[in-house]
């Protein structure tokens, strides 16, 4: 699961630079235009993105669902199926054949990730820690404010934010820079040498800053931007974009102080700041503090020297850009992010969709059973998010390398036959010459091999791209791209992609589809064809990986099916096929 993390965190890296850099366009097309609270606040859809791979897959599915234009509605449908004994009744029809694929566990580098990310937020919890340790011993060590001037003075500026809360305010001689603290309980300190430094305005100025940080909520923010730093310490964007949010929160609580003080005022609390700037201390997390550096305090000044009170119109239409570019943003980043984070996903939201209760069919298997209606358009899926999720498809990729090979004049449909080189494989039905026909019931690994090597590895690219078959990724190299390495189909796509092959849909010539229709026929029983193929994953001698995928042909309809088991050694193609005759038989679609 941790490394499935790490995944999805590489991978919305990608995102979060996009995200930046559109964050940073916007602010730049549109500073004229845009308020400074609303060019603020735009920084919230960054940190959407960073929350998007902590997410459930289910609730990222289910939000980028609510922004599809095609979701349907879903309705529960209890299924009673019978118990299957065990697989010998297929045995006599179906064959199922794999080799082991060795996968070393000695040293792999990416599963170290998962310690290296620990580390690093473990160093990162450490150094917030005693920074908060550091604010604690300096709440310890403060004393409530005695001065009766300055806490009417604070009441006032309490009543004019409209903040009815209690608010302790305190003073300490270990400040240098006033600071507002505390998330339950907020608290107020001023650094004790201020009371007899600083006018009793500019005081005022002070206290009004800290207050309307309190009263934005920025303590909790700044608690939570800590927590995304400490995630993400490695990436150097997401430190980039907190540290220009934090200096955008400072300016809107500059202007949102200005914004209730007399024009004539403004001058003064720029000069306020400019005091503090001349006592730079290191500012503490989770805590805000008037002052900051020098290149902040700069900025600031020069925000509060052209800053003029809002017109209404200014005001409404930064409302109406921010609406727009909010509505570009949520329909743009969620998009981004569900692919980025969770790219093992296939989105798929269809019209009609039954959803199937199926747990005493799959026996404690982790799996999924996708079951289509060609000409009803009818969808009935048991375990979706299993049946979205991208996994390698064994030996039911040999289908469309046939029809690549097709395609590609390797064999015709008249002439499939390939000599066997004599090598010794472990099952009998291997050594021997085979036909498009044999070499798919029997799951001939070298056929296929040979096919695709004559092929060649452009040519397959470009098949695979044009059916958008899964992931589309052979960087697994011929002969083991589709063996549990890096090629990736959901069992949704196969019921997509079988579709298709079904109704002659598919990208390559009609002769060529009906002979690879023609080999994976299984049987006939009342009327109904079946066709299918099985796929075993078999990892360091452990069957991991189970399917069966194909359709059921009548007179009325046609019923495309998959079905894939996944276990830590038991989840072969075999079994797979028995669970789904089992499903058809019970719902009248196949009988044996």
């Amino acid at each position: 699961m941790l490394l499935s993390l790490m995944i999805r965190l590489m991978l919305n890296s990608v995102v979060i630079i996009l995200s930046f850099g559109i964050i940073l366009l916007i602010k730049e097309r549109f500073k004229n235009q845009l308020t400074w609270k609303a060019q603020y606040r735009i920084w919230y859809y960054l940190l959407l993105v960073l929350i998007f791979p902590f997410l459930p897959s289910s609730m990222i599915h289910a939000g980028f669902r609510l922004l599809s234009l095609s979701g349907g509605s879903v309705s529960p449908v209890k299924v009673m199926t019978p118990t299957f004994s065990n697989d010998a009744g297929i045995s006599g029809f179906i064959q199922d054949f794999s080799i082991s694929v060795s996968r070393s566990r000695i040293f792999h580098f990416p599963a170290i990730l998962p310690y290296i990310w620990g580390l690093g937020i473990g160093i990162m919890s450490i150094l917030n820690l005693i920074s908060d340790i550091k604010i604690r011993r300096i709440r310890q060590a403060s004393l409530p404010l005695q001065n009766r001037q300055i806490r009417e003075l604070f009441n006032c500026c309490l009543s004019e934010l409209n903040i009815k809360k209690k608010i302790p305010l305190y003073s300490s001689a270990y400040l240098s820079s006033p600071m507002a603290a505390g998330l339950v309980k907020p608290v107020i300190i001023l650094p004790i040498h201020m009371l007899s430094e600083f006018t009793e305005e500019e005081i005022r100025f002070i206290l009004l800053h800290e207050l309307t940080h309190i009263k934005h909520r920025d303590l909790f923010l700044n608690r939570f931007l800590a927590l995304m730093q400490a995630l993400y310490w490695y990436h150097p964007v997401v430190w980039i974009g907190l540290r220009e949010m934090r200096k955008d929160q400072e300016v809107d609580c500059d202007l949102s102080v200005l914004s209730m003080l007399e024009e004539n005022s403004y001058l003064d609390y720029g000069k306020t700041l400019i005091r503090f700037a001349e006592n730079i201390v290191r500012r503490l997390s989770f805590v805000s503090q008037i002052a900051g550096s020098e290149k902040e305090i700069r900025r600031r000044i020069r925000c509060i020297a052209s800053y003029r009170k809002e017109t209404t119109w200014k005001q409404w239409k930064s409302r109406f850009l921010l609406t727009v570019t909010s509505l570009v943003l949520l329909a743009f980043i969620p998009v981004m992010s569900v692919n980025a984070s969770s790219g093992s996903f296939y989105p798929f939201y269809p019209e009609h969709m039954k959803q199937l209760d199926l747990d005493s069919c799959f026996y404690g298997y982790e799996g999924s059973f996708v079951l289509y209606g060609v000409n009803s358009h009818q969808y009935y899926i048991y375990n979706q998010k299993a049946g979205t999720t991208r996994i390698s498809p064994d030996s039911t990729y040999k289908i469309y390398s046939a029809l690549c090979a097709l395609e590609q004049g390797v064999i015709t449909p008249d002439s499939s036959y390939m000599k066997w080189d004599g090598s010794a494989f472990p099952f009998e039905a291997w050594n021997q010459d085979q036909s498009l026909n044999t070499a798919m019931s029997r799951s001939v690994n070298w056929y296929f091999k040979a096919l695709d090597e004559k092929s060649g590895i452009s040519a397959l690219k470009s098949c695979i791209r044009r059916m958008e078959y899964g992931n589309q990724d052979l960087s697994g190299g011929i002969g083991s791209y589709w063996l549990e390495s890096s090629l990736k189909i959901s069992p949704v796509e196969q019921v997509e992609l079988l579709s298709r092959l079904c109704q002659g849909t598919l990208p390559f010539q009609p002769d060529h589809i009906k002979a690879v229709k023609d080999s994976l026929y299984i049987s006939a029983s009342q009327g109904v064809s079946l066709y299918g193929k099985t796929g075993t994953g078999n990892i360091n001698g452990k069957d991991v990986n189970g399917w069966f995928i194909g359709f059921a042909q009548s007179q009325d309809e046609t019923y495309v099916f998959s079905t894939n088991i996944q276990s830590d050694q038991s989840a072969n193609g075999r079994t797979a096929a028995a669970i789904t005759l089992d499903i058809l038989e019970n719902q009248n679609i196949y009988r044996q």
